[in-house]
């Protein structure tokens, strides 16, 4: 029996350092990949029109007070109370359990762990999962090939991949580069990574594989979406509700500025100042400017206190003998506080509970309650919370897909199978305030 195979020579040969039959890919029927046009010369699959589609997001979600944290809310929530492993033992009742591990191998794993500092590879591929659908792993090998001795996450926004094979419709290179969208996938600055295929035994595909740096590309996928997928909250950023959402604290300060100042609108009858000031018309324009000013800043230090209580205000009138009408010298109306009456209050409101849905964040795990204040009642976060853990699994089995599918069989730790520690929120009756089971 071999114990190293030619790199060229994959017969379905067994190899001890995985314990497991290497898949022979010659031989193997694949999947049809169908593939789309391309209207462009460079090798480089664009992520948007000017392939600056992730820089585009980024720019909108950080000028959005709720963005940012709803999406970290995501991420957090999908972490839970972080990873766990062992060996999985299902009862006959359909239930699962992780049992611990002997302790060498045990050892091993924790070691593992420990340098690959996989919390921050859970936080961040958690981010890029939502904020963009994809996600970039770095998988990295030994200089002997023999272990991966990690994986890392590669920012979504400084990776495009590779136009598809057009042989096999595959894509096979990942492109990095931190000045993405300027630049091609031949510059010096743009480093090239293999990538691995997930869908069929990416343990036996990165045997046959040369070098020691991969991409495995994970994803959450939606219809349409060939090199890039679109997270479903895009919605909220095409269909007008973020620009909504943005004008309307715009408006309002443009209010505080404005409507903070101009209180009342004063309107002067021509003939006060010549009822008031005898021979005013016969006055040179800049008497008049002295006698108008002088005139006005008396009003303005008497507007100035007309709120405080007990104040009067006296205006001048003139009366008509020959119709016995009067007439005020004097109009001052008071604007309307636009502040007072909560302009665009409840746009405000509908457009925030917009990107909650389109989140899919439920309010009362941020705590608010749509339509009322802050601060759902227990029961509202703890079932909110619920079902959204319950719903949880899938997202949480791509994350931890690169683990799972690929890292356990390569390293040999194949009695190994990593999932996330879900903690519950319990009723009172309970007698403690969390509980905790394995995804």
């Amino acid at each position: 029996m071999k114990s190293v195979i030619p790199a060229d020579d994959f017969s379905a040969y067994y190899l001890p350092s995985m314990g497991a039959v290497v898949t022979d890919f010659k031989t193997v029927v694949r999947p049809t990949m169908p593939s789309i046009k391309s209207f462009d010369s460079d090798i480089m699959a664009l992520w948007g029109a000017q392939n600056d589609f992730p820089q585009l997001v980024i720019a909108d979600v950080r000028q959005d007070p709720e963005l940012p944290n709803l999406l970290d809310e995501k991420a957090r929530l999908l972490y839970s109370s972080g990873l766990i492993y062992g060996k999985l033992v299902k009862g006959g009742d359909g239930t699962e359990t992780l049992e611990p591990l002997p302790d060498a191998l045990n050892k091993e794993i924790e070691d593992w762990l420990r340098r690959t500092n996989i919390n921050r590879y859970i936080y961040e591929g958690a981010k890029d999962l939502y904020w963009f659908f994809n996600v970039f792993p770095e998988v990295i090998l030994s200089t002997d090939r023999k272990k991966i001795i990690q994986i890392c996450i590669q920012p979504a926004e400084h990776c495009r991949w590779s136009k598809q094979n057009t042989t096999t419709g595959s894509i096979d290179t990942c492109y990095i580069n931190a000045n993405f969208p300027v630049g091609k996938a031949t510059d010096k600055l743009t480093k090239s990574l293999p990538v691995l295929d997930p869908y069929y035994d990416p343990a036996s595909f990165l045997l046959q594989k040369k070098g020691t740096n991969f991409i495995y590309p994970l994803s959450i996928p939606t219809p349409g979406s060939v090199y890039y997928q679109l997270a479903d909250w895009n919605s909220i950023r095409s269909s007008g509700w973020l620009d909504i959402s943005r004008a309307i604290p715009k408006f309002k300060k443009a209010l505080l500025e404005k409507q903070m100042t101009i209180k009342y609108h004063i309107e002067i009858s021509n003939l006060f100042w010549e009822k008031k000031y005898e021979g005013f018309d016969s006055k040179t324009a800049e008497e008049k400017a002295v006698i108008k000013k002088t005139e006005l800043d008396n009003f303005q230090k008497v507007m100035a206190g007309a709120s405080e209580a007990g104040n009067n205000l006296y205006t001048a009138m003139i009366t008509d003998p020959a119709l016995g009408k009067e007439y005020a010298l004097w109009k001052i109306t008071v604007l309307d506080d636009k502040l007072k009456d909560g302009t665009y209050l409840e746009d405000g409101k509908e457009a925030s509970l917009y990107k909650y849905s389109a989140i899919n964040i439920h309010p009362a795990l941020r705590g608010t309650m749509p339509n009322s204040g802050m601060g759902g009642a227990g029961s509202n976060i703890r079932e909110a919370y619920l079902l959204h853990m319950l719903n949880a699994r899938a997202h949480q089995d791509i994350i931890l897909e690169p683990l799972n599918n690929l890292v356990v069989y390569y390293n040999n730790w194949t009695d190994c199978t990593f999932r996330f520690r879900n903690s519950f929120l319990n009723t009172l009756d309970k007698g403690s305030q969390t509980s905790t089971t394995s995804a």
